[in-house]
């Protein structure tokens, strides 16, 4: 038996996915979402973004999504609040 083959293969391992994950809207902390065994769970860090509060995602991704939705419908109404005081 040869010195080389008495040896433990080495392999490197991929580092560990990463468990939670900063979500931004418009360079814009707005909450984080951590990784569990059934998805993402969002926690807000901004008040505007209480409705996603505890929500569950399939992914990183989809609460990024659900959070830059959340902003482009409050900043449509509050557009539609400043028309009608105008008005």
């Amino acid at each position: 038996m040869s010195l080389q083959s008495a040896r433990p293969a080495l392999t490197r391992q991929p580092p560990p996915a990463p468990q939670a994950y900063v979500i931004e809207v418009d360079d814009d902390a707005v909450g984080i979402v951590v990784r569990d065994s059934d998805g993402y769970t969002f926690h807000a860090a901004a008040s505007a973004y209480y409705p996603l509060d505890h929500r569950r995602f399939a992914s990183a991704a989809a609460a990024q999504k659900a959070a830059q939705a959340l902003r482009h419908d409050r900043a449509k109404a509050l557009r539609g609040v400043r028309q009608r005081r105008a008005n």
